[in-house]
């Protein structure tokens, strides 16, 4: 299933892990969402770490969640530039970037190449 790209509004934080926000829909359930600026469902995240691979400046580190699955997480989420490149990517649907002004012209500017 894909992240609640409402999480940021509907869920609340249940704690931190490497220094950015842990989201829980309800305390009675095991689904997580990791980041807030650049969140990560990790029941949607298939391990594949494509993220980690295209993203320019690093946000993504690999780790092992508690049921044992390897996934991404964003370590270092502060540093995204929000080029939106690593969503896009995303074969599952698990990344969601909270956007701010310019994302867009950022990655169609990514996308493009420079003229």
């Amino acid at each position: 299933m894909p992240i609640d790209r409402n999480y940021r509004e509907k869920w609340v934080v249940a704690g931190t892990h490497a220094g950015h926000n842990v989201w829980m829909a309800s305390p009675k359930t095991s689904t997580e969402i990791h980041g807030t600026l650049v969140g990560i469902s990790l029941d949607a995240c298939n391990g594949c770490m494509r993220c980690v691979r295209v993203c320019p400046v690093d946000v993504f580190g690999e780790w092992k969640s508690s049921n044992g699955t390897l996934v991404a997480d964003p370590v270092r989420e502060n540093d995204c530039i929000l080029c939106l490149v690593c969503e896009t990517v995303c074969p599952t649907d698990a990344i969601d970037i909270l956007q701010g002004e310019g994302s867009d012209e950022t990655l169609n500017s990514l996308l493009q190449g420079s003229h």
